[in-house]
C-alpha cells in the first residue's frame, strides 16, 4: 500500500518590526506573510532572504499577504523584521494561488500611497515625478489640487514680472527646478496639512490597478478620478 505524502508550503510570517527599519518605511504590518520576492517565491530561511537582499543593489519587487490581500511592494535591502515560518494549515487562503496572477515579470510597477482622512474622499499619490512640475508648476499645483500652494506662487510670479521680465523669468527657472526635484516630498506635506494620513503603500501597473487594491483593503474607499464603482452608502 502506497502512503500519500502531503508537504504543505511554508511560508515567512513577520512576527515583529524594528525601530527604523525598511519594513516601518514601506508600511509593513506584523502578521504580514511575505510570499515572493520578483516572482519567485520565497523558499528559504529570513536569515538566507536578508543576506539575498543586503547583497542585490537595485529594488527588486516583494510580493505579501495581508488579511486575504495579496500586494507587491518595493524593498531595497534588508526589511528589519522578525520572522516565523507558517503553513498553509495555518493560512488556507495560500494553499492554492498562482505567483502569476499577483506579479506580471515584464510589467513596471510604480510606488503608489494612499492618504485618508475620515468622512472624505482618500488621496492615492503615484509617487513617479511628473514632468509636468518641472516644466510648469502651476499646471501642476492645479492638476493636484494644492490651491494655496498655487495662490502664493501666482503672487510670486507677478510680483516678480513687475519688477522685471528677466527677473520673472529666472524666478520660473528656479520654481520649476525646486518643485520638480521635491514634488513628491510638496505633495505629501501638503496632503498631512490637511490632516491626511498614509494608510497604505504598494506597488501597481497603473492608477487603475491601484484604486483595486486599495479597495480590496477598504471597501469604502473612494478617490478623486475614481476608475472603480462607486461605493455603496448603507442605509
Amino acid at each position: 500500500m502506497n502512503d500519500e505524502i502531503i508537504t504543505e508550503k511554508s511560508f515567512l510570517q513577520i512576527k515583529s518590526i524594528r525601530t527604523f527599519s525598511n519594513a516601518l518605511t514601506m508600511m509593513l504590518k506584523e502578521g504580514d506573510v511575505i510570499i515572493a520576492v520578483n516572482g519567485e517565491l520565497i523558499n528559504k530561511s529570513y536569515e538566507d532572504l536578508s543576506k539575498e537582499l543586503s547583497e542585490i543593489q537595485e529594488k527588486k519587487i516583494i510580493t505579501l499577504f495581508r488579511e486575504g490581500v495579496f500586494f507587491n511592494t518595493f524593498t531595497n535591502g534588508p526589511l528589519g523584521v522578525i520572522c516565523e515560518n507558517t503553513t498553509t494549515e495555518n493560512i488556507p487562503e495560500l494553499a492554492n494561488f498562482d505567483i502569476k496572477d499577483y506579479f506580471q515579470q515584464d510589467e513596471f510597477y510604480s510606488l503608489f500611497e494612499v492618504f485618508k482622512k475620515p468622512g472624505n474622499v482618500a488621496i492615492l499619490l503615484n509617487t513617479m515625478p511628473s514632468i509636468l512640475a518641472s516644466i510648469a508648476p502651476p499646471l501642476w499645483m492645479l492638476q493636484n489640487r494644492l490651491w494655496t500652494f498655487f495662490s502664493i506662487t501666482m503672487v510670486f510670479y507677478f510680483l516678480l514680472l513687475m519688477i522685471n521680465p528677466w527677473l520673472f523669468f529666472l524666478g520660473w527657472i528656479l520654481k520649476s527646478w525646486y518643485v520638480g526635484d521635491n514634488q513628491i516630498d510638496i505633495l505629501r506635506f501638503f496632503y498631512r496639512m490637511q490632516n491626511y494620513r498614509l494608510s497604505l503603500s504598494f506597488c501597481a501597473i497603473n492608477e487603475k490597478e491601484a484604486q483595486k487594491t486599495a479597495r480590496k483593503f477598504d471597501e469604502k474607499v473612494d478617490f478623486y478620478y475614481s476608475y472603480l464603482e462607486p461605493v455603496t452608502i448603507e442605509d
